[in-house]
């Protein structure tokens, strides 16, 4: 490889060495994250005696729809499915967790876990490791403890074919298809969101009103913003020609739980450097346990509003201060695999803008 076109050795500050992670290194680093996740999660429901995650909700309803009842009448305090909060999911999320059913609760937790982990490490490592540090985050073993969402759609970010689940969740979906500067992200999106929202349709025609008056009376689904510094958030604007700060100004004003591990897409998106997604890592992890330590358990909704105020404080502010230090310029989404590194691999820097091009000088 001619020295016009080798990658650099370790532009990120990664500190043990090169950062040009082949293939074959991705998938291990991918499987091994995985295999943990779902193991961990496993071996916690078996040794403390418990079956139930928060997709055996989803798969729950899964087997609902497909006997032709109401899963959102069969959730709920005293009812099938014991719960303490009503259903949010929309019918399209319980359609996506039907390949589950034939499962246990703790296998198809632990399973789906590990597949959303395996695709979150394949793709966040695409030309770099230094995302690496969000697998070390509370955030992500939150997403591992209760068997969430978010590391397959955080996932959308790199691999644009996984918006074809968007529909299942659109809240979270909805900003990062927004941002992406991948068309593969709409067109998977609508192809997927038609297959699921069909099938969802022919099993429970009427889902979406019923969806739609439990969501208008949800207490634990609100928007950061309105919360305590919530509205600092939007200060990343200043930086409207950067897509990261329209990430989390969307992510932002959308409805989410108090739950921490909402916050595994910041820390996905956000850091360019190794240094910068540590240091996210390290401030969103700090401000959860400190939450666990001192602020009243999230039982009830009166807690509902320190949890969020701590989601912004240790969580959407740092990530907003570190964006306001660059300069507000369009540049390449941070997520995207570094142009440099497509410029090593193929030889040609056609998709490196003028902007581009200053920064890799630099």
């Amino acid at each position: 490889m001619s020295e016009a076109t080798e990658a650099p050795k370790n532009p990120e500050g990664i500190p043990w060495g090169a950062n040009n992670p082949t293939r074959t290194q991705r998938v291990v680093v991918a499987l091994l994250i995985a295999s943990v996740a779902g193991g961990m999660i496993a071996f916690h429901l078996t040794y403390a005696g418990l079956y139930r995650t928060d997709f055996s909700q989803l798969k729950f309803g899964a087997e609902a729809m497909l006997r032709g009842a109401d899963p959102y009448k069969l959730v709920g305090m005293g009812q099938v499915f014991e719960s303490r909060w009503p259903v949010m999911y929309p019918a399209t999320a319980y359609v996506a967790a039907i390949p589950f059913t034939p499962l246990s609760d703790i296998a198809a937790g632990a399973l789906f876990i590990a597949i959303g982990a395996f695709l979150l490490a394949y793709g966040s490592t695409a030309g770099t490791w230094h995302r690496l540090p969000m697998f070390a985050s509370y955030a992500f073993f939150h997403n591992v403890q209760l068997a969430q969402w978010s590391p397959l759609v955080t996932a959308m970010l790199f691999l644009p074919w996984l918006a074809v689940f968007a529909a299942a969740k659109p809240q979270q979906a909805l900003p990062i298809l927004v941002c992406s500067p991948s068309r593969r992200s709409f067109q998977a999106a609508a192809v997927g969101g038609l297959v699921l929202f069909a099938i969802s349709i022919a099993l429970f025609p009427t889902w979406p009103w019923e969806w739609l008056h439990i969501v208008r009376g949800g207490v634990q689904m609100q928007p950061p913003v309105i919360h305590l510094g919530g509205v600092c958030v939007l200060l990343v604007l200043i930086r409207w020609r950067r897509q990261e700060a329209w990430l989390v100004a969307l992510m932002a004003c959308m409805p989410a739980s108090w739950a921490w591990y909402n916050l595994l897409i910041l820390l996905a998106a956000v850091p360019k450097t190794y240094r910068e997604a540590a240091m996210l890592s390290l401030v969103s992890s700090f401000g959860a346990l400190l939450g666990i330590n001192i602020l009243p358990g999230p039982s009830t909704p009166t807690s509902f509003p320190h949890w969020w105020a701590f989601q912004v404080a240790f969580g959407y502010l740092p990530a907003v201060i570190l964006i306001l230090t660059r300069p507000n310029v369009r540049e390449a989404a941070p997520w995207s695999e570094p142009a440099r590194f497509r410029q090593a691999r193929t030889g040609v820097n056609s998709s490196i803008g003028p902007v581009d091009a200053l920064d890799l000088r630099q």
